[in-house]
């Protein structure tokens, strides 16, 4: 693979997860917080969660370009 392929796979998954948590958030807000879900935890579900898929998906690139590199 090469790295414009593995950061469009990562960037692609990135958007992918977030659009899904976005349409997901209430459903897991209902579920997890019934009875005493905001709209502020619903904005910190989708801002503390966008950080965390992008700390996960750098992270993940970093390791496979490394990996790329090194072969």
């Amino acid at each position: 693979m090469s790295t414009q392929q593995i950061t469009g796979i990562h960037l692609l998954s990135f958007i992918i997860l977030t659009v899904l948590l976005f349409f997901t958030s209430e459903f897991l807000l209902k579920t997890f917080a019934s009875g005493i879900h905001t709209v502020e935890m619903w904005i910190n579900l989708i801002v503390y969660g966008t950080i965390g898929i992008l700390i996960l998906n750098v992270t993940s690139c970093l390791i496979f370009l490394r990996k790329q590199s090194k072969s």
